[in-house]
């Protein structure tokens, strides 16, 4: 638990000085915005593996439901390309 917390602060730590540095050295707005994608990317990546939800799943009652295919009766014209 204390590796943890440790760990969290640091990081905390070296998110605050890298924001001030950029805030410092004051780049240009391409530059927030890209490293920011990557911030939320890697935020995304980092939530998706350490959540147990997979939307697949039927146990977590929010599985996808099939494609509902339209019935084809023998005597219209088929779909394939051929009119």
């Amino acid at each position: 638990m204390a590796s943890k917390l440790s760990s969290g602060i640091i990081a905390l730590l070296l998110l605050a000085g890298a924001l001030s540095l950029l805030i410092a050295i004051q780049p240009p707005a391409w530059v927030f915005l890209l490293l920011g994608s990557f911030a939320l990317a890697a935020l995304y990546i980092v939530a998706r593996t350490k959540s147990r939800f997979d939307p697949l799943d039927p146990r977590f009652g929010s599985c996808i439901p099939p494609i509902p295919r339209p019935k084809t009766r023998g005597d219209g014209p088929s779909h394939d390309g051929d009119v």
